[in-house]
């Protein structure tokens, strides 16, 4: 879909007509916030892509429900990015996703999840899920994403020089290292997704793949909440962190336990090398 400065739809594919039900000539110049029977018309939508246009906004992704008379209520998700033609005013490019079954699966599993915490699935200190709430929900996951035939990207997450804060600092910065890093994890990833502290500085998430949302956008993000982090809380110890990140396969072939010993194997790569380079960045090149 193409909108113009003003908002207004100048073009839109075959895709998104047929999805929902509507023809070129129904929408053609109409306003964006008009679409879903008004209920897309909200300010929060409005101001996210007039920040788009205006290069003030770093947000790629906006979800939204609206109620669409011929197919009922829809969840989607909106991806924008502006675009400059000489002698055009700038224009928008905008990707429109139905991520409504996603999300009845992600409630459903918000559901389970609930249900499943217990001091025995939760980490105290932290609130995540344990080893064993990762394991079990995880695979959980896992089936439920080979079903609908998603990939389940695993990401492994160590925190840095843990040990040196404990023994500068004491067990108590420790501790709060630990649970900064958290925040900073829930922060980054959906509440649908698995978000775990497996191990004494060591982390896990388990997330499925959508359109918008690939392993280097997370990755991403992450990078941006961890300076944002920084720059926020004047922390004499800032967060680092080595990374590992695993696809599973979409044919079925990959087992949780697998696919965290290869993001582990992987996030162990990464921290041997910022030990040699003494640089504590996220790579992005292996995602």
């Amino acid at each position: 879909m193409v909108l113009d400065g003003g908002l207004r739809i100048r073009l839109v594919n075959k895709s998104f007509c047929q999805n929902f039900h509507l023809s070129p000539k129904e929408i053609n110049g109409k306003c964006l916030d008009s679409l879903g029977d008004g209920a897309w018309k909200t300010p929060a939508l409005r101001s996210w892509l007039e920040a788009i246009l205006a290069k003030r906004s770093d947000l790629a992704d906006f979800e939204v429900d609206g109620h669409f008379p011929s197919i009922g209520r829809r969840t989607v998700m909106f991806n924008a990015r502006r675009v400059e033609i000489p002698g055009v005013r700038r224009i928008l490019l905008l990707a429109v996703e139905d991520i409504t079954q996603r999300k009845q699966s992600e409630n459903a599993l918000g559901i389970l999840h609930a249900s499943l915490r217990s001091e025995t699935m939760t980490d105290e200190l932290t609130g995540l899920y344990n080893r064993r709430g990762y394991e079990v929900l995880s695979q959980i996951y896992l089936d439920l994403a080979q079903r609908r035939g998603k990939r389940i990207f695993v990401i492994y997450a160590d925190l840095d020089s843990l040990k040196q804060i404990n023994d500068q600092a004491g067990h108590q910065a420790g501790d709060q290292a630990i649970t900064r890093t958290a925040e900073i994890l829930k922060k980054t990833f959906r509440k649908s997704d698995i978000i775990a502290r497996i191990g004494g500085d060591e982390f896990a998430v388990a997330t499925i793949e959508n359109g918008h949302d690939s392993a280097a956008i997370q990755m991403a993000r992450l990078q941006v909440n961890i300076k944002r982090h920084a720059l926020q809380n004047k922390y004499t110890q800032p967060i680092g962190l080595s990374v590992g990140v695993a696809r599973s396969n979409p044919l079925g072939t990959s087992s949780i336990k697998e696919l965290t010993a290869q993001a582990d194997a992987l996030m162990y790569i990464e921290k041997r090398g910022k030990r040699r380079s003494d640089i504590a960045l996220i790579p992005m090149e292996a995602l």
